[in-house]
């Protein structure tokens, strides 16, 4: 019997400093492979779920955002069902920032900040529903509790958590796939993303010592976990 995947603390290419264009290759390469790994289709799906059948608005922030391409899909699926969705677009790393900025410049309802997701530049209940959408793997168990409590924080009505599982398979997988990819960001970081992300059970202790309560964890195709809390009573006012 195999044993389980360790986790590892080893860095990713994309969480230091790089080229510009380099950078922006790799942000590219990424929303590709979110259409077409279906991480986008999950986001929207998760994301729908919070839309009443009375609402024409609805907020989202979008925690480690990158490049913006799931909350752009967002607010651009909005439109075209006459839904107002405004989005913030927030990132820790300035390069990510401005590339955000440049790709939606033509989306006025998108608006892209510099913050860590542990300290998050929003107030309570600022949102209707913040998500980290492979994100979380970035960030150390003690990092990860502290910016579970952030998006639990800034969330009316809740907040949704996508992110790969850890496994020898799910390893395996990303080190064929990065053969295929051209950036050398992105192949480079697949496989470490796999190494350093989270067990199912590994999320539910984080979870747990983040003291939250009504998170829903499911599973997904291609090594994907989905977090979910959905707050049925919003505070007054």
């Amino acid at each position: 019997m195999l044993t389980p995947l360790p986790r590892a603390e080893v860095e990713e290419l994309m969480d230091r400093p790089q080229p510009r264009a380099l950078m922006d290759g790799c942000l590219r390469e990424l929303a590709v492979l979110n259409r077409l790994l279906g991480v986008r289709g999950l986001v929207l799906r998760q994301l729908r779920r919070f839309i009443r059948p009375d609402d024409r608005t609805l907020t989202v922030a979008d925690v480690g955002a990158g490049g913006a391409d799931l909350v752009r899909s967002f607010v651009i699926w909005g439109r075209r069902r006459g839904l107002r969705l405004g989005a913030v677009a927030i990132d820790r790393h300035p390069q990510a920032g401005a590339i955000a900025r440049e790709r939606s410049a033509g989306i006025p309802e998108i608006a892209v900040l510099l913050g860590d997701a542990r300290a998050l530049p929003l107030a309570d209940r600022s949102v209707d529903v913040a998500l980290l959408a492979t994100a979380l793997h970035h960030l150390s168990p003690a990092e990860a509790v502290a910016a579970l409590r952030e998006l639990d924080r800034i969330g009316r009505r809740g907040f949704v958590v996508t992110d790969l599982v850890r496994s020898r398979a799910a390893y395996l997988g990303a080190k064929v796939l990065a053969r295929l990819l051209r950036n050398p960001l992105t192949r480079a970081d697949g496989p470490r993303s796999v190494l350093r992300a989270y067990t199912a059970g590994e999320v539910r202790a984080l979870v747990a010592d983040a003291g939250l309560q009504d998170v829903r964890l499911t599973r997904h195709a291609l090594f994907r976990l989905v977090l979910v809390k959905e707050v049925t009573d919003e505070p007054a006012g």
